[in-house]
């Protein structure tokens, strides 16, 4: 607690309220948002890998 009044919790809630949060994170479509995001993260990823791992290898036999 501060010496004006005002506790920790209300500095915290100045922004955008925890209430907010806890209802995008009841949202299925958030999660599903999310799900879309990592899967196509991990696909890019990947390929990537799997394409410098094909470079190098015709590098080293070349």
């Amino acid at each position: 607690m501060t010496g004006d009044g005002e506790t920790d919790e209300d500095a915290r809630a100045e922004g955008v309220p925890a209430a907010g949060w806890r209802a995008a994170a009841r949202d299925r479509r958030v999660w599903a948002i999310l799900v879309v995001v990592a899967f196509l993260l991990v696909c890019c990823c990947s390929a990537v890998a799997g394409t410098l791992l094909a470079l190098s290898a015709g590098l080293f036999t070349a």
